[in-house]
């Protein structure tokens, strides 16, 4: 054998890249048709989306001219009350003019010890009392402007909508509770310094913050607009667990049954439909970066590849857009029922399911807002200012025949037009004399809310539930001191 024969090497088979070749081009292609399948199904659902969002659009026009948010702010602007009438200029200034011993005061154990949730007709403990009257001396004056709010009949606060609707900033808010959290307290202290008819003078003022916040179509401001209200009915009624006022109870009680009648999830329902839409359009056209939309959402998923996947999403968008238009209309429809059907139609009413059952309506998901539960609490709160405005007739009725009235259809229609209904089950709400006081409820016996709140005299038997509702005293009984606690020995 030679040296050439020696140093041959046998060539590699070729038979071997054949084989990889086509393996090679056969992964090319089937990830070319797969390619070409994922995009021709995303336009394809993309058209389909857009015929579902063109439908919804078109059905919208022509039941409710007027949805889109443009029209809505533009309506809102003409409504625009008269200087003379509109409280929500005054409500800011007064906001601005609280001083900072009253802001410190409200952190205090001492101001938990004197506000008190459940009206009682006990006064707070005298320490707390002392407290709160080392703060009236400052704010005795800004007190008694704020009473004024108290004749206003409606309002507008400036509203201008950024570039991302659902970003845009709502100071006033904050100013409005603040507003009321000082009422609140001129109110609770006008008993004690034995001037109640001024604590019925800020109740009604607090009804006049309110009706500032008006018809402002967004559901945090007329969840503060509903807050506003209760908070008018609480003092109202802690005045008379611990006073005897006669003055301004017929007009307190007209606004108390006026702000009842208040359509606040109607309000923030066809508001929140409107910036829905301009959101998802302004995804569509770039104008919102589509990461914004976890700005609004509980996910906290705010990662790269979250921001990935939304871009890839945006094919989607048409027909998740047409889903949220649906299921806003659905809940604006429901809102127009009389109460005690509202919560069986919102019900009914189907949300899709989120990943991986269902991708198609990921936005819809995280965007729509608690839509049920802003219903509930708009229950709630009919139900406790029509349990204040009827309470308020039992004082009325008092005044005049020395004794509570023993059934409420003693207050038609002198004191009442009609009784009230509870907005829970649509039957009129209930009423019980009981031994030095009266009890005026609405029971909720199918209550979502799973710990039983009823007081024993808010209810009967033992039907677990939830209820709303406030009791009046006979005069006798009102106002006494705290009782006292003993000292335990060490």
């Amino acid at each position: 054998m030679t040296d050439e024969d020696e140093d041959f090497t046998p060539p590699f088979p070729r038979s071997r890249f054949r084989w990889v070749r086509k393996l090679a081009m056969w992964c090319l292609g089937f990830t070319a048709v797969l390619v070409m399948v994922l995009y021709v199904s995303r336009w394809q659902v993309g058209r389909i989306g857009q015929r579902q969002f063109d439908a919804t659009t078109q059905r919208l026009d022509a039941e409710d001219p007027d949805w889109r948010l443009d029209a809505i702010l533009d309506a809102r602007s003409k409504n625009e009350p008269a200087a003379k009438d509109n409280a929500a200029p005054e409500v800011l200034d007064l906001a601005e003019q609280i001083p900072m011993e009253f802001r410190n005061w409200q952190k205090s154990e001492d101001a938990t010890q004197f506000w008190r949730r459940n009206p009682n007709y006990q006064l707070p403990p005298p320490d707390a009392v002392a407290a709160a009257r080392k703060v009236a001396g400052p704010t005795l004056l800004l007190r008694t402007e704020t009473l004024r709010l108290r004749h206003r009949r409606a309002g507008q606060f400036p509203l201008t909508v950024t570039a991302d609707p659902l970003a845009t900033a709502l100071p006033h808010l904050d100013m409005s509770r603040q507003v009321v959290a000082l009422l609140q307290f001129d109110g609770y202290l006008a008993p004690i310094e034995k001037n109640p008819n001024r604590g019925v003078s800020s109740a009604r003022a607090a009804i006049g913050v309110a009706r500032a916040i008006g018809d402002e179509p967004i559901f945090v401001s007329q969840l503060v607009r509903m807050a506003a209200g209760k908070v008018a009915a609480q003092t109202a009624m802690q005045v008379l667990a611990w006073g005897e006022p006669t003055d301004g109870l017929a007009e307190l009680q007209a606004e108390l049954l006026t702000e009842a009648e208040a359509p606040w999830f109607r309000i923030g329902m066809r508001g929140e439909r409107g910036f829905l839409d301009q959101v998802f359009q302004r995804l569509s056209d770039g104008t919102i970066p589509p990461e914004h939309v976890f700005n609004h959402s509980e996910t906290g998923n705010t990662g790269p590849q979250y921001h990935a996947l939304l871009r890839a999403y945006k094919a989607l968008l048409p027909g998740d857009h047409a889903k949220c238009l649906q299921l806003c209309t659905e809940y604006v429809a429901a809102s127009k029922l009389p109460p005690h059907e509202q919560l069986a139609a919102l019900k009914a009413i189907v949300i899709p399911p989120g990943p991986p059952e269902e991708f198609r309506y990921v936005i819809t998901r995280l965007l729509l807002p608690a839509c049920e539960k802003i219903a509930e609490a708009g229950l709630r709160t009919r139900a406790d200012l029509l349990a204040a405005a009827t309470c308020v007739a039992c004082e009325r009725f008092r005044l005049k025949h020395g004794r509570f009235p023993h059934n409420l259809a003693e207050l038609t229609p002198t004191f009442l037009v009609a009784v009230p209904l509870s907005p829970f089950d649509g039957k009129p709400i209930s009423y019980r004399v009981l031994p030095g006081r009266v009890a005026v409820y609405s029971f909720w016996d199918n209550s979502p809310m799973k710990i039983d709140h009823s007081h024993d005299d808010f209810r009967e038997g033992d039907t677990p539930g939830f209820s709303v509702g406030y009791r009046l005293w006979n005069p006798a009984q009102r106002g006494l001191p705290a009782p006292v606690e003993e000292k335990q020995d060490p």
